[in-house]
């Protein structure tokens, strides 16, 4: 019981010391409606892979690396987008960065009651 108990009390430790540290997302991430009355900054695209033959796009830290970039550019909200092109299904992720400073974001309530 003492060389399980140990041996679990071992591989926590291991587990929790090799975890990368959490960070922030720097920016807010929404929705194009709740972004539509802010000053566009700039669009980010991302890697390429396919929707149906091949494989998908890997994006690693594409997303954390694109909103750094747009926080230094002056973003305060970003949107993701999913472009698809072609017979293949070639998709694309792209980041749509804005500055919302000093705009009224409206807030999504949900559905109506009685319906």
């Amino acid at each position: 019981m003492k060389i399980f108990l140990l041996s679990v009390i071992v591989m926590v430790s291991t587990g929790c010391a090799v975890s990368p540290p959490s960070r922030p997302f720097p920016l807010v991430e929404s929705d194009p409606i709740s972004v539509r009355g802010c000053r566009p900054v700039g669009s980010y695209p991302g890697p390429y892979g396919y929707r149906y033959w091949g494989p998908p796009p890997v994006l690693g830290d594409f997303k954390y690396q694109s909103a750094l970039m747009a926080r230094d550019a002056g973003a305060t909200h970003i949107f993701w987008r999913h472009d698809i092109r072609g017979i293949y299904g070639e998709t694309r992720i792209t980041g749509y960065a804005f500055d919302c400073n000093n705009v009224p974001i409206p807030v999504y309530q949900g559905e109506p009651s009685g319906y």
